[in-house]
């Protein structure tokens, strides 16, 4: 039974929490929903900066990028506003590293137009990890 909850809390999930990637101006744009859960469940700073990155699965050879939000790294990295477009009424951020053309890359898209992609949410170590899926390859071309 708990299975089945679980399928159906993730399938809403994956049709309200999503990315719109532009690779014309690396630009990534959240849902509503995405980020309303960003904003209830990241760390408090000053500005929300996220961290761009390629999870690994194993030794799988395909892998998916997600990113995350107010990160604790000591490194020097790169690090990314997430921004108010008052000219397109939307949430967002640029990512420059890894850029939203080699994402489309990895994933196989075309980088003529910008596209829809569904997001998960995946606690781990007291951290908050939003995967980028790669979308299905039968599924209809998405509406952006």
């Amino acid at each position: 039974m708990m299975n089945i909850f679980r399928k159906i809390t993730n399938w809403v999930r994956r049709r309200t929490y999503y990315v719109i990637a532009d690779p014309d101006d690396n630009s990534v744009t959240l849902s509503k929903a995405l980020f309303h859960h960003i904003k209830t469940h990241a760390r408090e700073s000053d500005a929300a900066k996220v961290y761009v990155f390629r999870l690994c699965d194993g030794d799988k050879p395909k892998t998916n990028y997600g990113f995350t939000v107010n990160p604790d790294i000591e490194q020097p990295t790169q690090l990314c506003d997430i921004q108010y477009n008052s000219k397109y009424r939307c949430i967002g951020f640029e990512t420059l590293c890894p850029s939203v053309a080699r994402i489309f890359y990895d994933y196989g898209l075309p980088v003529s137009t910008a596209v829809k992609l569904s997001v998960s949410v995946r606690p781990t170590h007291g951290r908050t990890i939003y995967e980028i899926h790669r979308p299905h390859p039968h599924a209809k071309p998405p509406r952006t």
